[in-house]
C-alpha cells in the first residue's frame, strides 16, 4: 500500500471511530471498516496485482490477479498423467497431458469450486473486498486473553459463487487487525461447521500468509457459538491447513 493510501486509510479509520462514539454508524458500516483494515494489514492493494504460487497437500497452485482479472491454476500428477485446472474470468478448463478435457456441467462446476475454494482461503481476508460480500459487526470477544473484533460475512447470490449461502465469521485482532480465527457453516451434503486457528503467520514480499489448525463443529447450527466451544476445548481437531513453497511477486504498479 502506498504512503498516500496509508494516510487516507488512517484518516478514514479515525473518522469512523469518532462517528462510532457519536452513534452515527451502523453494524454494517463497522463491519466494512474493520474488514478493510484487516485487508490492509494482510496485504492491501497487493491482492489486486499479484502473482503467487504455493503447494497445498499434493497439488501446486498459481494465482495471478491484476486489475479485476484473475487466473487460478491447480496442477498435479497422477497415474493418468499431468493435470492442469484453470479458472479465470472466462470460465473453467481442464487439460490432461496438454489436451483439453470435455467435462459435463456438474463436473465443471464442482472442480471449478474446488480450485476457487483453495484460492479463497489462501488469500483471506484479501478477497473479502468483493461487492457480493456483506459484512456485519457482531461485537467484541476475548479468546485466549486477547481482544478481537467479530465480523459476520454473507454473500449475495449474484457474484457470491456456487456456495453463496455459506456464512463466515472472522475474528480480527484489536491490536493490528490480524485475522487470528475464522469459522464458517456450509450446506453441502449434510452441512456442517468449521473453526480455524491461524498459525505460522509470515509476510512474503508484503503479503501475509498463514496456516491453520482446522476444527470440526458439532452441527450445522453451531456456528454462532462455535468460539465458545473452542474456548471450552469441545471441538475436535480435523486437519492442518498448511501452505508450502511460497512465492510472491507483484505485477504492475509500483
Amino acid at each position: 500500500m502506498t504512503f498516500f493510501k496509508r494516510i487516507v486509510k488512517a484518516v478514514f479509520v479515525t473518522a469512523f471511530f469518532v462517528s462510532c462514539q457519536s452513534g452515527e454508524t451502523t453494524q454494517i458500516d463497522r463491519g466494512v471498516v474493520v474488514t478493510d483494515s484487516a485487508i490492509a494489514f494482510h496485504g492491501g492493494d497487493i491482492y489486486d496485482r499479484l502473482n503467487t504460487s504455493f503447494r497445498f497437500r499434493e497439488r501446486g497452485y498459481q494465482i495471478i490477479r491484476q486489475s479485476g482479472k484473475y487466473d487460478y491454476y491447480s496442477m498435479y500428477r497422477d497415474s493418468t498423467g499431468n493435470h492442469l485446472r484453470h479458472l479465470s474470468n472466462s470460465g473453467y478448463t481442464q487439460t490432461l497431458n496438454g489436451v483439453e478435457l470435455k467435462l459435463n456441467a456438474k463436473d465443471s462446476v464442482a472442480r471449478s469450486a474446488s480450485v476457487n475454494s483453495v484460492v479463497y482461503f489462501a488469500l483471506l481476508p484479501g478477497l473479502l473486498d468483493s461487492p457480493a460480500a456483506k459484512k456485519e459487526f457482531l461485537g467484541d470477544e476475548v479468546i485466549d486473553d486477547k481482544s478481537y473484533i467479530k465480523v459476520k460475512v454473507t454473500f449475495d447470490q449474484e457474484g457470491g459463487g456456487e456456495d453463496f449461502e455459506d456464512v463466515f465469521l472472522y475474528w480480527f485482532s484489536k491490536e493490528n487487525y490480524a485475522m487470528d480465527y475464522l469459522a464458517y457453516s456450509y450446506l453441502e451434503e449434510e452441512g456442517g461447521t468449521r473453526f480455524r486457528k491461524a498459525i505460522n503467520r509470515r509476510r512474503v514480499n508484503g503479503l501475509v500468509y498463514q496456516d491453520y489448525i482446522n476444527f470440526k463443529g458439532p452441527s450445522p447450527d453451531s456456528l454462532m457459538f462455535i468460539s465458545d466451544l473452542f474456548k471450552a476445548e469441545k471441538l475436535d481437531t480435523l486437519s492442518l491447513i498448511e501452505l508450502r513453497n511460497l512465492r510472491v511477486e507483484t505485477v504492475g504498479g509500483n
